[in-house]
């Protein structure tokens, strides 16, 4: 039996049903951590961006591989020869000109900087016979220890594509504490990529297993250029950013112009006042995410929009989301049916169902403020 149950309410306006909720992400002092961020998950790991300083793709059709540039990991190619070169690496008179991953495409890592076109990507050369790639250059990597450098030369040795298998080594300047490591990204299926430390020697379990959409961090913007606080996108991920809108009222996106950059959201939602000394937020910029999660048969797509960023003191960034493919109305009990009327709503709300017993109504605003909290029963 289907109940009908009216509520009244005093000068209260829906303007449409979706609910907004209100999130810090925070990234420490110094902007110290990463956090990886999911919009139905919240946030899924905290680690310290210092931890790494490489990172290899475990994708079986990518070669990308990637420099902690947010890190202070500067990466340059050695210009006196190729990997046969190796046991004569010399940096004297060398030309220091670091080369950085991209801001548009996790495909393109700063070791893949130089790439042309097919076959060669950067570190190496795509082998036609075998469909490997063969490592054929050798990079200067400068790691931060504490307030001062390590330098390594490195080079990939090979990808083994069929095998899904990286070969690197690295080794001092003189030649000493070489080593050579092998990662099987099969082996690590579960994230994007395997992250490494030179320093330490060591596999470093940086990504979160669950899927992630945004990552908050620190990169170098060659654009300005300039080290920068920001949001990158994982891979998959499309972003539209719409500027000059209400923040809290815009919900017309475009379903043609999602982008995938991923640096789309990035840093310039916000400026620094040399005024005040704080950060400002731009109060009429959205942004609408679109992706599907490992289970997802459909798109999801989310509306995120800036409020506030703390800066260096406690890297807090500051925001809303809301999920713009959910009606707000939430139907906990498989086989039921759950009906509100009129959508929009002012001054009266009527919800129709069909739900055994007691039930318990919520309603939010579209500031995500909860405006009702009520018992319906059949005797109400």
């Amino acid at each position: 039996m289907k109940l009908l149950f009216t509520f009244l309410f005093s000068a209260l306006i829906f303007t449409y049903a979706f609910s907004q909720t209100s999130v810090d992400v925070v990234t420490g002092p110094g902007y110290a951590n990463d956090v990886y961020y999911s919009f139905t998950g919240d946030t899924l790991k905290t680690a310290p961006r210092s931890n790494w300083d490489i990172a290899f793709i475990t994708s079986q059709m990518s070669v990308s591989a990637l420099a902690n540039n947010g890190a202070g990991v500067m990466v340059y190619t050695w210009p006196g020869g190729t990997i046969e070169d190796w046991e004569t690496v010399d940096t004297t008179g060398i030309v220091w000109t670091p080369i950085y991953n991209s801001i548009e495409d996790w495909e393109e890592g700063a070791f893949n900087a130089h790439a042309t076109e097919h076959p060669d990507y950067g570190w190496g050369i795509y082998n036609m016979a075998n469909h490997n790639i063969y490592g054929d250059s050798i990079f200067i990597v400068k790691c931060p220890v504490g307030n001062s450098m390590i330098v390594k030369k490195f080079a990939i040795v090979l990808k083994n594509a069929s095998q899904n298998v990286w070969t690197f080594k690295y080794a001092d300047l003189n030649g000493e504490n070489e080593k050579t490591v092998t990662l099987e990204g099969n082996n690590y299926n579960n994230v994007s990529y395997i992250h490494y430390s030179l320093v330490n020697d060591s596999i470093v379990e940086q990504e979160p297993a669950e899927d992630w959409q945004l990552l908050f961090t620190k990169y170098y913007d060659y654009n300005i250029p300039y080290y920068v606080t920001g949001v990158l996108a994982n891979s998959g991920v499309q972003i539209q950013q719409v500027n000059g809108v209400s923040q809290a009222d815009f919900v017309d996106y475009n379903s043609g112009v999602f982008n995938d950059t991923i640096s789309e959201i990035g840093s310039d939602w916000k400026s620094f006042s040399m005024a005040t000394f704080q950060y400002v937020v731009a109060e009429d910029v959205v942004y609408f995410v679109q992706f599907k999660e490992a289970n997802d048969t459909e798109n999801q797509i989310w509306k995120i929009y800036f409020t506030g960023f703390s800066g260096s003191s406690t890297g807090t960034y500051s925001f809303v989301k809301q999920d713009m493919l959910s009606t707000g109305i939430k139907d906990n009990v498989s086989g039921k049916s759950l009906i509100a009327y009129p959508n929009p709503a002012k001054g009266e709300l009527n919800i129709i169902h069909d739900f055994d017993g007691a039930v318990e109504i919520t309603v939010y605003n579209i500031s995500g403020q909860l405006v009702l909290k009520q018992e319906a029963t059949e005797d109400a």
